[in-house]
């Protein structure tokens, strides 16, 4: 799955470090520096149309249409369309911290963990790995691995630790990610981006359909927690409790991840000290928590992302592109109009998101996301320049290559925009949606994690293509894997030239 539809992940180069079909991120990277060598369009390769060190520092519509892009400082381009592909993990987040410039070790976000000394220096004794999510949880496996001591720190003013599933598949399946990415499983997550048929009257607008989900979800969850093991094993000293997630997987609200190794558990309870508290201050040689203070040489900040957009593109545009500002501008009585309409639709067709469990909820600061599909501006004066990637998913190689198809399709005048007030209900409607659905995580409105076959699915059948390219109940049952997507821009060539004709 880990691969685009042109181009397969060869698995002779992972076998011996696979762990069902997991293998370690630097085969990613090795598999996209030797995409952009191979693929090469009128004789020139992806690698050489890439300019390399040239950071965008600002964007500007041209009056006379059209865009203009300063990067490196002082270098000037034009261009008549803009595809912003930058993603949501390009610009670390790293969280203010009272003491920093006393404390003498070294800190580092979790990005340039991989390319530190960290593991190897042994004047690095003491880690403190500080957030809750997967990043996090693979540092301080890593760590641990490696002999060091390490705490374990995650926020208690935050939406607690991640929830981690099995690799292991069930039934046909070889992983857990291959079930995650049918139509069956997709099935059971209440998505405004399914189309409104039986199988969603079913399970989502019966009661009887919504207990069996709810049953389904509940097996789910009890299943991973009971392979964690969060109150039995016998290492209170270490609190391994405290990675036990605040709210059940099914909502998403303190994220869920993929144990990828078989002693994960066994390591982390035995050799990491885990902490429920907020940071307080850092001092020379240690980090002050709420109620403890721990020895610290390095502090990795697995703390996430900001917007890489922020750093070219000012207030004023990003607010009329669609794009999160700050709350401090207020809300306008149309949009909050058109979301209180939305969240009422959102409840009347699905019951089960009124009643969510208690959870830690933490008020937005910006306003969401305001994106038609998530790529394009809802205001017609801006239907040039396109946003690819500001979706977090589980399978960013999947949503890639059809948020592209569908950028494509709009940009060569093949897929008409609807009207702006369409554009802006249907806005409204995935904010309203994905708020309920997925908590604070979903305040931005940009959370698709259990989401991906059914709005991709949308994209490709806009455009013209089949989005179930599997026969019979293959099409049901089978994952959606990237074999699957084979032939479609060859499709699409062909629907534009006769749309040319």
């Amino acid at each position: 799955m880990a691969c685009f539809s042109d181009f397969a992940m060869q698995p002779c180069l992972i076998k011996d470090e696979t762990y069902y079909d997991f293998f370690p991120a630097r085969y990613v990277t090795q598999y996209l520096e030797k995409y952009v060598d191979i693929k090469a369009y009128a004789g020139v390769s992806l690698k050489q149309r890439i300019l390399f060190n040239s950071p965008v520092k600002e964007i500007q519509k041209n009056k006379e249409g059209g865009w203009h892009i300063l990067h490196s400082d002082t270098q000037r381009l034009s261009t008549s369309k803009v595809v912003v592909a930058a993603g949501l993990t390009s610009k670390p987040n790293i969280p203010t911290l009272t003491g920093r410039d006393s404390f003498a070790g070294t800190i580092l976000h979790h990005k340039d963990f991989g390319s530190s000394s960290i593991l190897a220096n042994p004047q690095v004794k003491h880690v403190a790995v500080f957030g809750g999510a997967k990043s996090a949880a693979d540092i301080a496996y890593a760590c641990a691995k490696a002999g060091k001591a390490l705490s374990w720190i995650i926020r208690a003013s935050g939406s607690g630790p991640a929830a981690f599933a099995s690799a292991q598949g069930v039934g046909p399946y070889k992983n857990s990610n291959e079930l995650l990415y049918t139509r069956l499983a997709a099935s059971l997550s209440p998505s405004v981006w399914r189309s409104r048929g039986c199988i969603e009257r079913l399970l989502h607008g019966t009661g009887a359909g919504r207990r069996l989900v709810d049953r389904i979800w509940a097996r789910i969850d009890m299943d991973a927690r009971r392979v964690a093991d969060y109150d039995g094993r016998h290492t209170t000293k270490n609190d391994f409790s405290n990675l036990r997630p605040d709210t059940p997987m099914f909502w998403q609200n303190d994220s869920t991840g993929v144990n990828q190794r078989p002693d994960f558990w066994d390591v982390v309870a035995e050799k990491v000290k885990v902490y429920r508290q907020d940071i307080v201050k850092l001092e020379m040689s240690s980090i002050v928590l709420t109620k403890d203070k721990i020895e610290a040489d390095a502090l990795i900040c697995a703390t996430g992302w900001r917007p890489s957009y922020h750093s070219f593109v000012d207030t004023s545009l990003a607010r009329e592109l669609g794009l999160p500002v700050s709350r401090d501008v207020e809300e306008t009585a149309q949009w909050k109009e058109l979301h209180a309409a939305a969240d009422q639709e959102i409840l009347t067709r699905f019951p089960r998101l009124r009643n969510p469990p208690s959870y830690h909820s933490s008020p937005p600061t910006s306003t969401p996301f305001r994106l038609y599909k998530h790529m394009l501006s809802t205001d017609p004066a801006y239907h040039d320049i396109l946003f690819l990637g500001h979706i977090a998913v589980g399978n960013n190689f999947r949503a890639a290559e059809v948020q592209a198809l569908w950028a494509t399709a709009f940009l060569d005048g093949v897929l008409p925009a609807p009207s702006q007030t369409h554009m802006e209900k249907e806005v409204a409607l995935q904010v309203a949606w994905c708020r309920r659905r997925y908590l604070t995580k979903g305040e931005l409105g940009h959370w698709l994690y259990y989401d991906l076959v059914p709005y991709t699915d949308t994209l490709l059948e806009e455009v013209g293509i089949k989005g179930h390219r599997k026969s019979g109940a293959g099409d049901f049952w089978a994952p959606c894997v990237a074999e699957d997507l084979n032939g479609v821009v060859e499709e699409y060539s062909k629907q534009k030239a006769l749309q040319d004709l």
